[in-house]
């Protein structure tokens, strides 16, 4: 590369792009050099606030730069196979929002065309990076719950409700990609009921049912329309329970000891239930550390200069694509729009 620093041009500085501006500009081995963006006037704002970044509404020239090693794209999701193609095709290395693509088809074709760049291909899964969720991970692989159960997930709020694509396919990347890193297993059945009340065809709440390799199930709830905004994993074990907040206002994991009496005898008169014999939670002490978003920055850039995997490959979340494709293939929709 022959830079002291990466630098990276970031496509789309709408809602979300703006974030990842702030963030990259604060990793030092990253130099934001270029945007590009539709919006022409938000782009004369940029040059008159930051008079250094180069802007344009061209893509084609943005990648046909030579001075530029890496490319964000940070559009709505229709548009993230096309751009981080042409992306990897011009030889830039790509940080490309979730979901990597709308098809498993348009996945595998832009992890080949990383593979055949030499290029880096990192999907935003930024709670991957979250310390807390990289907590729980260490206590699941130590064995600390006993065998895994069951996980469930719930993603609501009245958030931005968007007009091109479902809550399940805006909203599921999240979850999917959680429940895979602790629990890497092969999905062996999936069952997914969307409702629309806000628009046509388009679902503003779903449920999602799975069975993955081994009995270990998961539930996943996601709705645009809830008056609480929660984004919650729970994760049942034979021994031990852990529960994750991952909003940001009120982040914490809280691990619970349960024991259930499972004996057949019973004394006479005795009221048909398990007994609970023991239940009780305690909050884990987990220092937060640095914004995960900030985290996932820092190490995109470590490996465009490493020459490493991210732990959020474009290879690895192939099969978020794929159980997200397959569910949406088999889904049943309910609900009403008036």
């Amino acid at each position: 590369m022959g830079r002291s620093r990466v630098n990276v041009g970031i496509v789309g500085v709408g809602y979300w792009g703006k974030n990842l501006l702030r963030t990259f500009r604060k990793v030092a081995a990253a130099r934001v050099t270029d945007v590009c963006d539709l919006d022409e006037a938000g782009l004369a704002a940029f040059r008159d606030e930051q008079p250094a970044l180069r802007t344009t509404t061209d893509l084609d020239a943005l990648l046909a730069r030579d001075d530029v090693d890496a490319i964000v794209v940070a559009t709505p999701p229709s548009r993230h196979h096309a751009m981080a193609l042409a992306a990897l095709r011009a030889g830039k290395h790509v940080w490309v929002e979730k979901p990597l693509a709308l098809s498993a088809e348009h996945g595998r074709e832009l992890v080949d065309a990383a593979s055949a760049a030499g290029r880096v291909l990192f999907v935003d899964e930024t709670f991957l990076y979250d310390p807390l969720v990289r907590e729980m991970k260490r206590v699941i692989d130590a064995g600390a719950l006993g065998d895994v159960y069951h996980l469930s997930f719930e993603r609501l709020g009245m958030g931005r409700i968007r007009r091109d694509s479902s809550v399940w396919w805006n909203s599921a990347p999240h979850d999917l990609s959680i429940l895979f890193h602790l629990v890497p297993r092969p999905v062996v059945h999936v069952r997914l009921h969307q409702h629309a009340y806000l628009q046509a065809g388009i679902a503003d709440m779903a449920n999602c049912d799975l069975e993955l390799d081994g009995g270990v199930s998961a539930h996943i709830y996601l709705s645009w329309l809830h008056p609480e905004k929660t984004a919650r994993v729970t994760v049942v074990g034979s021994e031990r329970m852990l529960a994750y907040e991952g909003r940001f206002e009120k982040r914490g994991v809280t691990l619970y000891d349960y024991a259930v009496d499972r004996s057949t005898a019973r004394s006479s008169g005795a009221a048909p239930i398990l007994p609970i014999q023991k239940f009780s939670a305690r909050p884990l002490e987990i220092p937060a550390g640095a914004e995960p978003l900030g985290l996932a920055a820092e190490h995109f850039v470590d490996c465009v200069v490493h020459g490493h995997e991210p732990l959020t490959s474009g290879a690895r979340s192939l099969r978020v694509v794929e159980v997200l494709e397959a569910a949406d293939h088999g889904a049943t929709l309910g609900g009403r729009v008036g």
